[in-house]
């Protein structure tokens, strides 16, 4: 009885384990409800599972309670706890983050997680409708450790320079540029492409990244993909907008009245009580009344030269193709004018193609081309017009506003009622309106790159590739300076420029690229992957040009050499070639993606050495640690990825100047030769040779930590970085009288290192079914940028900079102003000032820094640092139905400017005006204790008076748009129709006034053309 009791209870047990059993079936789709084939759907803590069918099917045994995963490469893991369901259709939301774990690197692509290296990419929609004129502003607020700044807001020469994790070297500091596996010399190309071209773009930073490209890549790589065709019916896009654009800061000068008014207490400063003025009373009371306006204007310089513009940019683009070949073509067309007003536009055209095919089950073929022809124009000089005493924006100071913009008798205003001597030039101006619109600049640049590259399947694990890439570019300009003959307002001739002069130049550039590569690839025992390639590349550039000018051309209605012009010919003309060929392998492996180790090493040979120190080997090395997949993270459910990795390496820097390892002759000396003093034309040395030479190199160290959190939603990546280069070239060293020359060859001496640490954070998220968002941000800190040696070389100082051993690079140099000066027994008890006695009250007081009781040039000092000290970026989306909008915000923070070049200076001349800030001026009635007194001693020196803080966070870029309902869309036989606003620099947040914080060094850089703000209205549409 026990054993049959036995037996009924287990048959009762096993039956109510039958019957809880039960079966689920259902459909999983996509975001468009399109059923998914192969979604993998398991048993959450068991290895049960089952696959969907091609139409998206399954049938699954569970009990009630269980949890089914749903996973698919691409979209977001999603679980479902079974109840008493027995049908239980799922939608599956794209993964961002997913999609885009294969990244590109030097040389092919790896997958996201099995990265080592410091590496970001970003991927662009093919309607990149940010109204960038030129692709490199893409780059703004995207990557951690990438600063870019934009110092001219001039059309065809608006490029912003580029710094990967600081400037680690004395000269050239642009990374490299690699697009479509093509290698660029500068940022031009990449300036060039046409955004809606532009698939994505990967910044690698760190040496196990950059390493493989060996020379050229210790200031990091920019690699950039372009777009290809799809398998699928030819697709048809156009993008475009249409935009205004206007200057982000106006600055402002003293009206007419305020300014002769101050111009007369400048003299009356200079001379004294008995001085003579500038104005005389009755010419101040015709300033003020307007009576004489052909005399006496009220001229807002800056109102009336700044304008607002017009930009354009249109593309578009026809792809598909077959199982076998698919192509891409597009054309874009882009045009600017200036918020100058002159003659200066520009036009950009490009032509892109693109053409990838299996050609056989063995060989693929890949041909890619893009091209651009940009025309400027401009007046005489071309960018040269925006620069120097009479450039257009200096104008705005020097011309007084006073000055009309025209005469009554037609004639360009230069001189005023004040204009006593008329030999003195000092009150004559360049009217910046007329200087806009003087002369001819006609400038074409057309660059053609393209590559033809093969890929061979030895077996199925090795593959072979080789490709030969050409980058032609072409620069042809002409500048035409006509006659110039202009009256004052009294018919009295003030210029008068009798001769015209044509200049021309032609210049041809162009690089030869030839890469072979052997793979291999293979997976043994389903755990240890193991990848090797080898490569072998050379290349040859050269660049050959003229120019001709001639003058005396019998009118300015002919702008050609062969119009007659017989005067002062000339023509100059150079050329230079440089050769290099390179050895370079990576190996690669992983443990079951956990374990992670890569290694590379190249070989770089380059012409611009000297036979002995041509070659230099660059190794790199990186690791990573996936604790996530470790067996105690199992039950961590809030990290879904939890990464170490760091890297060390060696990168080569090759872009140092040609010719210094040989030796050079002048031939224009002249040598006195006998006892007649007669002199002959001879050669010499000026200048010794260095034939060892070397490659300057930078060690590298990068240790960085990924997690991944709340189902990959939010990402945090976090780097510290150090770079130490060591082998600087440096010219500056003491040389003996004896040495019979006059500077030395430079020499690999000094060193410098920078330090940082980069943190990034995103999260993406839905809220119902209607909105999808994401947010993000990063910051970087820079630690430590530090030149650290010179080698015995001594100290570099320039007008504004200095290069000294513990400071940091190029840091301002001058004067420590600390005060004001208020009264004599003030002065009397201060250290001399540059050993002068007119020092007065309302004088700037500078620091005794060596305390010996003057102050004089050993005083000098370090007053600001133009290195930023911290990038922060923020970037936000949201979606919601047909609406979607997209911000992004970039700044800088811990950065000086030295301003000293515009209207900042307490009028040290007889013309120039002063910002509106200078009306609360140090006086006696306004003791002032922040500004000197107008004119006065020794106030117009470089010091720490001249340098602020030009910290700023700017809305970068911001667009709204509207895509039209898909009911709307069928009707139209059309598959995306979306309206767009954009906008560029809308708002910046700053304590900088009068002039945009995002700027250069140098006491001169707000001259500057002014940057811009843009305002866009645009289409996306796709058929």
């Amino acid at each position: 009885m026990k054993i049959q009791a036995i037996y009924f209870l287990s048959f009762l047990l096993f039956s109510s384990l039958m019957y809880a059993q039960q079966t689920v079936s259902g459909t999983v789709v996509d975001e468009n409800n399109l059923p998914l084939p192969s979604v993998a759907i398991t048993i959450k803590g068991t290895d049960k599972g089952e696959i969907t069918n091609f139409d998206g099917m399954y049938t699954i045994s569970v009990n009630k309670g269980d949890v089914l995963v749903f996973n698919y490469t691409g979209y977001i893991s999603k679980e479902v706890v079974i109840a008493n369901q027995t049908t239980l259709n799922v939608q599956l939301e794209l993964d961002i983050e997913q999609l885009e774990q294969v990244v590109v690197v030097g040389y092919g692509t790896q997958k996201k997680i099995n990265l080592t290296g410091a590496v970001e990419t970003v991927t662009f929609d093919e309607e990149v409708n940010q109204p960038v004129t030129n692709s490199g502003q893409l780059l703004y607020g995207r990557f951690s450790g990438v600063q870019l700044t934009q110092t001219s807001g001039s059309p065809g020469a608006d490029a912003s320079s580029v710094s990967i994790r600081g400037i680690g070297t004395f000269g050239e500091s642009n990374p490299l540029v690699v697009i479509d596996d093509i290698q660029y010399d500068g940022l031009a190309a990449f300036n060039n492409l046409a955004p809606q071209d532009i698939e994505s773009v990967t910044v690698l930073k760190d040496a196990s990244a950059t390493a493989i490209y060996g020379n050229r890549a210790a200031n990091g790589v920019i690699i950039v993909r372009t777009r290809r065709g799809v398998e699928g019916a030819m697709k048809i896009n156009y993008n475009g907008y249409y935009g205004v654009q206007d200057v982000t800061v106006k600055p402002e000068f003293l009206g007419a009245l305020d300014y002769a008014t101050l111009m007369n207490e400048k003299y009356r400063n200079e001379d004294g009580v008995n001085f003579d003025p500038r104005y005389f009373p009755d010419q101040l009371q015709a300033i003020a009344d307007g009576s004489l306006p052909d005399q006496f204007a009220d001229t807002n310089w800056a109102d009336e030269v700044l304008q607002t513009a017009q930009i354009q940019n249109h593309n578009l683009s026809i792809s598909g193709g077959n199982a076998k070949t698919t192509y891409r073509v597009s054309l874009g067309f882009m045009t600017q004018d200036a918020v100058v007003q002159s003659k200066f536009r520009s036009d950009r055209y490009n032509l892109s193609f693109n053409i990838n095919s299996q050609v056989k089950d063995w060989l693929k073929m890949s041909f890619v081309t893009n091209s651009f022809w940009r025309h400027n124009v401009g007046p005489t000089g071309g960018q040269d017009a925006f620069s120097g005493d009479n450039g257009i924006i200096y104008q705005f100071q020097r011309a007084a506003p006073t000055i009309p913009l025209f005469y009554s008798n037609g004639q360009y205003g230069v001189v005023d009622g004040a204009w006593i001597d008329q030999n003195n030039p000092s009150f004559q101006t360049t009217n910046p309106l007329r200087r806009g619109f003087l002369g001819n600049f006609v400038q074409d640049n057309i660059n053609i790159s393209s590559r033809l590259g093969f890929t061979v399947n030895l077996t199925e694990k090795l593959t072979f590739e080789s490709s030969g890439s050409i980058n032609a570019i072409f620069n042809n300009q002409s500048d035409f300076t006509p006659t110039q003959l202009l009256n004052d307002f009294e018919g009295v001739q003030v210029i008068n420029v009798e001769q015209n002069t044509l200049r021309n130049s032609a210049n041809l550039n162009y690089l030869l690229l030839n890469e072979n590569i052997l793979r291999y690839n293979n997976t043994f025992n389903d755990k240890h992957n193991f990848g090797v390639l080898l490569g072998h590349a050379v290349s040859l550039q050269r660049n050959d040009g003229f120019t001709g000018r001639l003058s005396g051309f019998p009118t300015d209605n002919y702008e050609e050499f062969n119009a007659g012009g017989i005067d002062d010919p000339g023509v100059t003309g150079s050329a230079f070639e440089e050769a290099y060929q390179s050895f370079f392998s990576r190996v690669n492996y992983n443990y079951d993606e956990r374990y992670l180790l890569e290694f590379n090493y190249r070989i770089d040979g380059s012409s611009i050495f000297g036979p002995g120190n041509r070659y230099n080997g660059f190794p790199s090395a990186s690791v990573g640690w996936v604790l996530s997949k470790e067996s105690f993270f199992d039950n961590v459910d809030f990290i879904q990825n939890l990464k170490l990795r760091g890297s060390w390496g060696i990168t080569g820097n090759d872009r140092i100047g040609r010719n210094i390892w040989e030796q050079n002759y002048n031939p224009n000396l002249d040598y006195v030769l006998g006892t007649d003093g007669q002199s002959v034309v001879g050669v010499g040395i000026t200048s010794l040779a260095n034939p060892t030479i070397q490659w300057e190199e930078s060690t590298q160290t990068d240790i960085g930590l990924d997690v991944s959190f709340l189902k990959n939603k939010l990402e945090l990546v976090v780097d510290y970085f150090n770079r130490q280069t060591n082998d600087i070239l440096y010219v500056n060293f003491p040389i003996p009288n004896t040495f019979g020359v006059t500077n030395l060859g430079a020499q690999n001496s000094a060193s410098m290192i920078n330090e940082g640490l980069e943190i990034g954070l995103n999260y993406r998220g839905k809220i119902g079914q209607d909105v999808k968002f994401s947010v993000g941000g990063n910051a970087t800190k820079f630690l430590n940028n530090e030149v650290t040696s010179l080698g015995g070389g001594t100290e570099t100082i320039s007008a504004t900079d200095i290069i000294r051993e513990g400071a940091p690079f190029r840091a301002y140099y001058g004067y420590e102003a600390i005060g004001i000066f208020q009264d004599f027994e003030e002065i009397a008890n201060a250290p001399t000032q540059f050993g002068s006695n007119l020092t007065s009250p309302g004088d700037i007081r500078y620091a005794d820094i060596n305390d010996d009781g003057v102050v004089d040039e050993d005083d000098r000092t370090i007053i600001g640092d133009p290195n930023p000290e911290w990038l922060v970026n923020f970037n936000g989306s949201l979606e919601y139905k047909n609406f979607d909008i997209n911000v992004l915000f970039q700044g800088v923070a811990g950065v000086d400017r030295l301003l000293m070049g515009n209207g900042n200076l307490p009028m040290p001349d007889n013309r120039s005006n002063v910002l509106e800030y200078w009306l609360d001026r140090w006086t006696p009635e306004n003791p002032s204790t922040n500004l000197p007194r107008i004119g006065g001693v020794n106030n117009d020196i470089v010091s720490s008076f001249y340098v602020q803080d030009a910290s700023y966070l700017r809305l970068k870029n911001f667009e709204i748009g509207y895509n039209l309902p898909q009911s709307i869309l069928e009707k139209m036989n059309v598959e995306k129709f979306r309206f767009f606003v954009g906008g560029q620099n809308l708002l910046t947040f700053t304590g900088l006034e009068f002039f945009d914080p995002e700027g250069g060094r140098g006491r001169n850089s707000n001259r500057n053309p002014p940057l811009f703000r843009t305002l866009t209205f645009g289409l996306n549409i796709k058929l």
